[in-house]
Formats: C-alpha cells, sequence, structure tokens
C-alpha cells in the first residue's frame, strides 16, 4: 500500500490546476484588460473546471462510474458554454 491514497493526489492535482488556471488567467487578464464581467465569468468557468474535475475523479474513487459520467455531463458542459460566452466579451490585444 502506497502512501498516498487517490484522495490525497487528487487534491494534489487539484490545487496544481487552480493555480495553473489563476496564473492562466492573470497572462490573459495582461494581454486583453479584462472587464468586471469578463473576470466574473472566467472564475466561474474555472471554479466550475475544478469542481467538475473533483466530482468525476471522487466518483471514479468510490465506484460510482455513472455518477462520474453525470457529472461531467451536468458540470461540464455549461464551463464551455460560461467560457464561450466569456469569449466573445474579450477585446482586442492591449496595445494593437
Amino acid at each position: 500500500m502506497g502512501i498516498f491514497t487517490g484522495i490525497e493526489v487528487l487534491f494534489f492535482v487539484l490545487g496544481i490546476i487552480t493555480t495553473l488556471l489563476g496564473f492562466g488567467l492573470v497572462q490573459l487578464n495582461k494581454k486583453y484588460q479584462f472587464q468586471w464581467h469578463t473576470w466574473v465569468l472566467s472564475i466561474i468557468g474555472c471554479f466550475l473546471i475544478v469542481f467538475t474535475i473533483a466530482w468525476s475523479v471522487s466518483s471514479v474513487l468510490e465506484g460510482e462510474i455513472q455518477a462520474a459520467n453525470m457529472g461531467l455531463l451536468v458540470f461540464g458542459l455549461p464551463v464551455l458554454v460560461i467560457f464561450g460566452i466569456t469569449r466573445r466579451f474579450i477585446k482586442k490585444p492591449v496595445g494593437s
């Protein structure tokens, strides 16, 4: 038996993903100068990405494959819609 269980690895990976998403948002803001509504939609979308991954992986670890699939469907599809709407709000790059 290993030192780390599946849930511990999941939380470690979720921390890495959250950090990378935050860093990515800051980098995009430097390039495109987000407005307040773009920030709100981006943060909601990033939260849903992390939540979807956490839900699906924890469901698989518990042996509930159908719950994992439904989590991807119910929580993952809105992420695509939210990021599609967010993309429409992003203006031209600063300095162009």
